[in-house]
């Protein structure tokens, strides 16, 4: 759901000032975040309450004091069915090895520098992907940064060729958070819409001698934009004070920029002008993964509200629970206060003994709610799964056509990430080359396709069986048997036949059981 936001126009903002796009969807994130992220994220989410309460996902009844919501919490249980799904799109996607063609013309090295060595710290290609499809499916706001090692001069002239050719352009994944404003221009001759100015706000890590254990994070702003001549400038700021407070969830220290009238604390500290071999680049090195500069919604919010809603119902039903296993003893008697310690202290389990004009009976928690909280969680699973959790419906209640839609439909939703991301791969890594070798490529000349293949056989192993009695009955080719092996797993996908003929002709295992299937055959 579209978050609203208040106009801010009337206040004077600096660079350090989220755009108001940034504020309408940063609750959206941060929801997304917390579902995504499991069940600890969820009820940290909770912890740090707005005035109206509206930022909570289990929301805080007015009947409860703050110890009682905290106990109402801990019952909570999030189910993670969006997560789940989140895993099976991008194993989807990974499932097979993404296509990678560069040009010709390119050193023999440049392939397993893309393919195996792609980020600084020498992550594959295939790690980078699934750790920014993560990061796009969280937000669809996750960009690539491709930046460059700072080497001066001097320091390139007394390296090694070795220690040159360890230089290389990198990218980096930056977070939706992070990036607090963007513009755009039309380009005078294509017309094309192109990013012309790029804000970062994030948090430099930072170790002094005085305190070289622990790291000072000092609050950073960085103005990418094109200057008059159409060329990259970049503008640092830093805040005055670095004493703002800090979150640190799982491991990760974060800062939420919730209260932004800060611009007059940041100052200008530097200023740098990025060149590509000698000449100053002409745009921002930067693209959103999904192809689209303009923000947009997260496109598994309405699976993330459904889940949300979800955790509240499951909640309730422990709660529910909780109340159906404790009882209330009711004492209805004149006893003096010290008679009734002696039976309360007496506990569970022990015989009691009251005058025979009194009694005691029991409060107990109605259980009757319990059915109908049960029926509205499994109406909300099965919501779930119509749009687009295949993997949650009783497939094998539902029909064929019903089935065959269903599949369509998740597959149409991997088919439209998949070019998009295969397409941004492709101006990044254009980029990245024509920054190492001093090239002129675009993204044309560089051919990059995740897999879309994005499920094996169905039947698994019962089908693959059928396929072979196919091929050793004559319906099908040998070329096509083993391109169905490859699809289906059965066989690595760079599997070389030519190479395997070579190898079964000298195998002695081999040679005897084609000797003995020769012998049969005769007999």
């Amino acid at each position: 759901m579209a978050q609203l936001t208040k106009p801010t126009k009337a206040i004077k903002k600096s660079v350090a000032d989220p755009s108001d796009s940034y504020h309408s969807l940063k609750p959206l994130w941060k929801k997304s975040r917390a579902v995504l992220q499991g069940e600890e994220n969820v009820k940290a989410h909770d912890e740090y309450l707005e005035k109206d309460y509206t930022n909570l996902l289990i929301p805080f009844s007015p009947s409860m004091n703050q110890a009682q919501y905290d106990f109402y919490k801990s019952e909570a249980e999030l189910p993670g069915l969006t997560a789940q799904y989140c895993k099976v799109l991008i194993s989807a996607l990974l499932r097979k090895d993404s296509h990678l063609k560069l040009p010709e013309e390119l050193p023999e090295d440049a392939y397993d520098w893309l393919k195996n060595n792609f980020t600084l710290d020498g992550s594959s290609l295939f790690n980078f992907l699934d750790n920014a499809l993560w990061e796009e499916l969280q937000t669809s706001r996750a960009w690539v940064y491709v930046d460059y090692p700072n080497v001066t001069e001097q320091d390139y002239d007394m390296m090694s060729p070795e220690e040159r050719d360890m230089i290389k352009p990198y990218p980096v994944i930056v977070e939706a958070e992070n990036v607090i404003n963007v513009q755009t221009n039309t380009h005078p001759v294509t017309r094309q819409k192109i990013l012309s100015r790029m804000v970062t706000r994030y948090l430099s890590k930072r170790y002094t001698p005085e305190n070289p254990w622990h790291a000072d994070y000092v609050d950073t702003v960085c103005d990418h934009y094109l200057d008059e001549g159409g060329k990259l400038v970049l503008d640092y700021y830093e805040h005055a004070d670095n004493n703002n407070e800090l979150k640190v969830l799982n491991g990760d220290v974060r800062q939420e920029y919730e209260d932004f009238q800060t611009g007059s604390k940041f100052k200008k500290v530097n200023t740098v002008m990025p060149t590509m071999f000698g000449e100053r680049l002409s745009r921002i090195p930067a693209w959103p993964l999904n192809g689209q500069v303009d923000p947009v919604e997260p496109v598994l919010m309405p699976l993330i509200d459904r889940e949300v809603s979800l955790y509240n119902k499951v909640s309730r039903r422990n709660h529910l629970l909780y109340g159906a296993a404790t009882y209330t003893p009711v004492v209805q008697s004149d006893m003096t206060d010290e008679e009734f310690e002696d039976i309360v202290n007496a506990g569970l389990g022990s015989w009691l003994r009251v005058r025979k004009d009194e009694s005691i009976s029991v409060l107990e928690t109605p259980t009757s709610a319990l059915g109908d909280m049960d029926r509205a969680i499994a109406s909300t699973v099965e919501e779930m799964a119509k749009m687009g959790i295949r993997m949650l419906s009783p497939e094998q209640a539902a029909s064929g056509v019903a089935l065959e839609i269903r599949n369509a439909s998740q597959t149409a939703q991997l088919g439209t990430l998949n070019a998009k991301v295969s397409g941004t791969m492709r101006e990044v890594i254009a980029f990245m080359i024509n920054w190492k070798y001093n090239a002129e490529y675009t993204a044309d000349d560089v051919e990059f396709q995740m897999s879309s293949d994005f499920s094996p056989m169905v039947g698994g192993e019962g089908s693959m069986r059928l396929v072979s009695e196919w091929y050793q009955t004559g319906i099908i080719g040998r070329s096509t048997f083993l391109n169905i092996a490859k699809y289906n797993d059965f066989l690595p996908a760079d599997y070389d036949d030519e190479a395997a003929i070579e190898e079964i002709q000298t195998d002695p295992l081999a040679v005897q059981a084609n000797a003995n299937t020769e012998m049969d055959i005769e007999e």
